[in-house]
């Protein structure tokens, strides 16, 4: 007989998905003892007798799971498909020590003993935990992240109409068999017109009905019905000046579509882009849909203080969150996290920002967030170091924070299992990431007053007054950090590697910056 037996009381790809990685994991751990697991639905318990009734709310979206054990054997039991996978990974953490932290770190797993609380629901504190990857290509990466966002009850990707024609082929059995759901739109307006007369560098004119419906019947093309769950399509990424209306007209639109597709759920966003107060603020004589839901993004915060400290953005939420409550509609957070883009290679953990983040948002009555993933692109006259630069594990550290935190799980046990993949270096390193944080963190702030530059882009803009306190904070960085450990490593294949990697990569950064600006400061004499 195997030493592990595992039964599944449905066929649902999620829960077959879920037995075959429950095996797949249980094999690599010497086990000295007989382990039967029973997978499954609470209803499908119920029907066959193994419980007396559902121990689920109805609404089978919301994901949630409990483990029990009956005599030799250990129920799975989740409120829908996933969320079965999800209890199998909560057991394999908790049975074998499995922690799948970071794609560099090696488990460690092993038989433990660990009981069950019979009586304990595990339920996201945020409903939507999802991770949007908007243009980068890269099946790899793709395939790695979807594997690690399922261990990490993460139920949602999110991708550009552009970037899921170039990888559907590779990632959605991936994707589907996790039951995770997939949001398509973004900033996709120009790629679904291609071939119309607008321009890439002009805004869509949501007044002109004529090609409306050229969109939304592309929208259907994409098999809406099989993978797509959500429509979250965006205006381009342009500013607007003095344009009331701009807002009311694009969120008709998206109501259009949502009443084209009413399997879908459709939503709006509210975006300052190129930092158009217009398309953040709901205006004073205009509420919220009534059938589309609202994702906020404001682009260009200091991470360095609480979100309530961008007074006029934060009023801005405060008056979307009241707006759809009042209409029964729903407000998602969009958080830059894991953006190499805004944030650039003085790219900041951002542990205790996420933390206060989640706190905050939940005050207001908001569980829905998502978290954008940009790779890092050198620029043209990159060294080698650019080159080695390894930002896909770096931006997993601040995404792997969003998502045990997006579920609720307690801050001081994400810690603990973060810093266990350093070893005997894990208090050495979380003082190092701590201090990182501390100092880099602020350098958000300038995207901003620099914009459409950031701080790591002077050679792109012309001297003036703002150069001297760029310089002076610059200057204060390097203070801060000159005195930690780094080495110029070659060979990335650890975590400690990479973050021994990151920290020297970092300070040198900040010298290059500084030389840089204090060139253009010159220039200027």
């Amino acid at each position: 007989m195997p030493i592990i037996q595992c039964t599944i009381l449905n066929n649902e790809q999620p829960v077959k998905f879920a037995k075959e990685e429950l095996q797949k994991y249980a094999e690599m751990v010497p086990l000295h003892t007989h382990l039967s697991f029973v997978l499954g639905l609470d209803q499908d318990f119920v029907e066959r007798g193994l419980l007396k009734q559902p121990i689920f709310q109805a609404d089978s979206s919301i994901d949630a799971f409990q483990l029990m054990e009956k005599e030799c054997e250990i129920y799975i039991l989740g409120s829908n498909p996933r969320s079965v996978l999800f209890g199998v990974y909560h057991a394999c953490k908790k049975l074998f020590g499995y922690k799948w932290v970071s794609f560099l770190s090696k488990e460690k797993a092993e038989c433990q003993t660990h009981r069950f609380e019979p009586a304990r629901i595990h339920s996201g504190l945020m409903k939507r935990r999802g991770l949007v990857v908007e243009n980068h290509d890269d099946t790899a990466f793709l395939l790695k992240l979807i594997d690690w966002a399922g261990k990490h009850y993460i139920n949602e990707l999110f991708f550009t109409f552009m970037l899921w024609d170039k990888v559907r082929g590779t990632v959605e059995e991936e994707i589907v068999k996790r039951g995770l759901s997939i949001t398509l739109g973004g900033h996709s307006m120009h790629y679904l017109l291609n071939g119309t007369a607008l321009s890439q560098k002009e805004q869509v004119d949501f007044t002109d009905d004529s090609w409306k419906s050229l969109i939304i019947n592309k929208i259907k093309d994409y098999d809406t019905k099989e993978s797509i769950n959500r429509i979250s399509l965006w205006p381009a990424d342009i500013g607007i000046e003095g344009e009331q209306h701009f807002l009311a007209r694009y969120m008709e639109f998206t109501e259009q579509i949502q009443k084209q597709l009413p399997e879908m759920e459709v939503e709006h966003i509210a975006y300052n882009a190129g930092l158009s107060w217009d398309m953040l603020e709901l205006p004073d004589k205009l509420e919220s849909s009534k059938t589309v839901n609202t994702l906020f993004a404001f682009w260009g915060r200091n991470y360095k203080q609480p979100f309530f400290k961008e007074e006029r953005a934060y009023e801005a939420l405060q008056k979307w969150c009241h707006s759809a409550k009042a209409n029964q509609m729903q407000v998602t957070i969009f958080e830059y996290y894991s953006d190499h883009f805004m944030l650039g290679d003085l790219f900041p953990p951002l542990f205790y920002r996420v933390r206060d983040d989640m706190e905050l948002y939940s005050s207001l009555g908001i569980d829905n967030m998502v978290n954008l993933i940009v790779p890092y692109v050198p620029k043209e006259n990159a060294n080698e170091k650019d080159n080695l630069y390894p930002w896909e594990s770096l931006q997993l550290m601040n995404s792997y924070y969003f998502a045990r935190t997006a579920w609720g799980d307690a801050f001081e046990d994400i810690e603990a299992d973060f810093y266990s993949i350093f070893g005997k270096k894990q208090n050495e390193v979380k003082k190092v990431l701590s201090k990182m944080e501390s100092v880099l963190s602020g350098v958000s702030k300038w995207n901003i007053p620099l914009f459409p530059q950031r701080l790591i882009d002077p050679e792109k803009m012309e001297s003036d007054e703002k150069d001297r306190f760029v310089i002076a904070d610059l200057k204060n960085c390097k203070k801060e950090i000159e005195t930690l450990a780094g080495i110029p490593n070659q060979k990335i294949d650890d975590p400690y590697t990479m973050i021994s990697f990151y920290v020297h990569y970092v300070r040198e950064k900040l010298d290059e910056y500084l030389v840089k600006w204090n060139q253009k400061k010159e220039c200027k004499r």
